[in-house]
């Protein structure tokens, strides 16, 4: 997805065994498809994140469907539990099928 915006957040350094916060935020219009501009007669076309999904170190560890009804920009957390340091990978899917997605690294220590 050309101009894709995502953002993931996570501490750089933890303790094994401790829960820690992910926070990502997707840059993204979220047009569910119902919104008629009634000055130039155009439905504008649903475009929408429709499925995110989170990897730890190649594990899926979280993963969500969304609809229509999720707002533009959408911001997600969610928390995990350390266990050994290396990458958090989350991937975002359009409905048209595009892809993107953003990763960070954590040390666990």
């Amino acid at each position: 997805m050309a101009g894709t915006d995502r953002r993931i957040h996570v501490p750089e350094r933890v303790r094994r065994g401790e829960v820690f916060m992910v926070r990502t935020l997707a840059r993204h219009p979220m047009e569910p498809g119902v919104r008629f501009d009634a000055g130039n007669l155009i439905v504008h076309p649903r475009h929408i994140l429709q499925a995110v999904t989170a990897f730890y170190n190649g594990v899926e560890v979280f993963s969500a469907d969304w609809f229509s009804s999720v707002s533009a920009n959408p911001y997600l957390s969610f928390h995990l539990k350390a266990v050994d340091s290396g990458l958090i990978e989350v991937i975002w899917i359009s409905d048209y099928n595009a892809r993107s997605s953003a990763s960070a690294r954590i040390e666990v220590v």
